[in-house]
């Protein structure tokens, strides 16, 4: 009776082991694979100098090759920026439309967020005007999922770019793309 006992609770300790190594395998890949899509929307964003058209057919591409479909909330991470920088333009996307998020937006959810966020180059003076240079944030959201089970929310990874001058980007054209 003894042994059965002991056996038992030795069983008991073996599948914990084994739920919480599964469980953290499938946080880490998922991590992961958050990481290489943000890399991959920084990095067209910097080939498309800004955030168009352009660059935003190719990361839908690019979501769909690697079969990303995440969602997050983009309103909370836009009033998380705002307070320290009263310049950021804000878009969340679903594929390449998109819709630009400001103080009044709903809790939408998106693929991924995109905020810029504008430096003010003071004393360099072009032709026409003062030079414009911003950075991008990009917000990026993963779940821990196994199969079709989703077992937590939401978690960010978060990336920028270095500075951009000149962008060209969806916030200097109209308000939505839908």
């Amino acid at each position: 009776m003894r042994e059965s006992i002991g056996t038992a609770w030795i069983m008991i300790i073996v599948m914990t082991f084994i739920a919480l190594f599964s469980g953290y395998l499938a946080f880490s890949i998922n991590y992961s694979k958050s990481f290489r899509v943000k890399d991959g929307i920084i990095e067209r964003i910097h080939k498309h100098n800004g955030i168009n058209s352009d660059a935003a057919m190719e990361i839908d591409k690019y979501l769909n090759q690697i079969n990303y479909n995440a969602k997050g909330n983009c309103k909370m991470y836009y009033d998380e920026y705002k307070d320290i920088s009263s310049s950021v333009d804000a878009a969340g996307f679903n594929g390449t439309k998109y819709t630009i998020i400001d103080s009044n937006s709903k809790k939408e959810t998106y693929n991924y967020c995109i905020f810029k966020i504008k430096n003010s180059l003071k004393g360099e003076k072009t032709k026409t005007a003062d030079a414009s240079s911003a950075y991008y944030k990009v917000v990026v959201f993963f779940s821990l999922q196994i199969g079709n089970l989703s077992f937590f929310s939401n978690f960010k990874t978060t990336g920028e770019t270095g500075t951009i001058y000149y962008p060209k980007d969806i916030f200097n054209t109209n308000k939505n793309n839908a």
